[in-house]
């Protein structure tokens, strides 16, 4: 039941498009997967969702996950109905290019596909694709239809791909980053709420946090908002493929991966790992010089400064069309987390 617990959870996140700046789609499916599990649920003025176990608790321990996905955003329409847009997020055109596709629109979610000059049709130096060069078909043949649809400039697209399980244990699906760090904490909630007797006088936090994607912003703001004293950031991290060889070291199904580096404090990686060992739990180890890129960033140095770590999911073509988890390291990922804010003294 724990895998399938596990899918079920990443695949209602993953459902939901929540392009940067338009998280709020999100609000009520995270509030009904923590419901009956957490004390309290709120969501701040710029839409981190936010909720408790423990409130009255003295101290305060946050895990945080991003619920934003990259995307892209409408930027125009052409006399044919074609979309023009902009991307949202880091992302490389040629992987963007053939994409199933929604339009969030006023009227509705609208399907289409990213499009271009068919590579038979290029010549050689053409083949180098470029964001400028490629259009959203929603299947119309005139802006005025396009505009009847209920599509605007300034709507947000988002990739279209149903997660689905391949094999027993993994997880295909476009939006991994980082739904499936956000679906672990979640887990994670759902089994420490019968352990809440246990945290003693720690609160603990969990935030689906906005606008990583594009700057680490809804991090900063609930660093600020909460103080906590001690922080555990939960993302996805690059797993090896055979053409990442000497870049990417982790791997799928091996256990969530524990950063170590100067941003992280020391205090809390030695503990995470230290009670990933004590009860068996599998981890990986990731050297990370710089600790760019992460909420971890952000929460760190949070007003005075907060005791932050990060701990990641292996997540094979990140910020492409279709991802890859594997559903044992999330499992694993949430049991350390539970184990973590038993364990601790802050």
């Amino acid at each position: 039941m724990e895998r399938q617990d596990l899918f079920n959870i990443l695949r209602r996140l993953a459902s939901v498009p929540t392009v940067t700046g338009y998280e709020r789609n999100a609000r009520e499916t995270i509030e009904e997967l923590l419901s009956g599990y957490v004390d309290d649920f709120w969501t701040t003025p710029w839409d981190n969702s936010v909720a408790v176990i423990n409130p009255m608790g003295k101290k305060k321990l946050l895990f945080a996950a991003h619920v934003d996905q990259i995307g892209f955003i409408v930027t125009n329409i052409d006399e044919s109905g074609y979309l023009k847009f902009s991307p949202i997020g880091g992302w490389d055109a040629r992987v963007a290019y053939g994409s199933k596709v929604t339009v969030i629109t006023s009227k509705g979610n609208i399907r289409g596909v990213i499009g271009t000059l068919p590579p038979h049709l290029m010549k050689e130096k053409e083949k180098k694709i470029d964001f400028k060069d490629l259009v959203i078909d929603i299947g119309v043949d005139s802006k005025e239809e396009a505009e009847e649809a209920g599509v605007k400039v300034g709507d947000y697209v988002c990739l279209y791909s149903e997660p689905e399980l391949a094999g027993k244990y993994r997880v295909i699906g476009s939006g991994m980053d980082d739904k499936a760090g956000l679906a672990s904490i979640i887990y994670a909630a759902r089994m420490l709420a019968s352990r809440k007797s246990e945290l003693g006088d720690i609160s603990v936090y969990f935030v689906a946090t906005v606008q990583e994607e594009i700057g680490l912003r809804g991090a900063s703001m609930i660093g600020y908002e909460l103080k906590p004293d001690l922080a555990v950031i939960v993302d996805v991290t690059h797993a090896k493929t055979p053409e990442t060889k000497d870049i990417a070291f982790v791997e799928l199904g091996k256990g969530p991966v524990i950063s170590i580096g100067p941003i992280y404090h020391r205090e809390v990686t030695e503990s995470l790992i230290e009670i990933a060992e004590r009860y068996g739990i599998r981890y990986q180890r990731e050297a990370d010089p710089r600790g760019a890129g992460t909420d971890a960033w952000a929460i760190q140095i949070a007003r005075g400064g907060v005791k932050t770590g990060l701990v990641s999911v292996p997540n094979r073509y990140m910020h492409s069309g279709v991802e890859m988890v594997d559903l044992r390291d999330m499992s694993d990922l949430a049991r350390l987390l539970v184990e973590y804010s038993i364990s601790i003294k802050i």
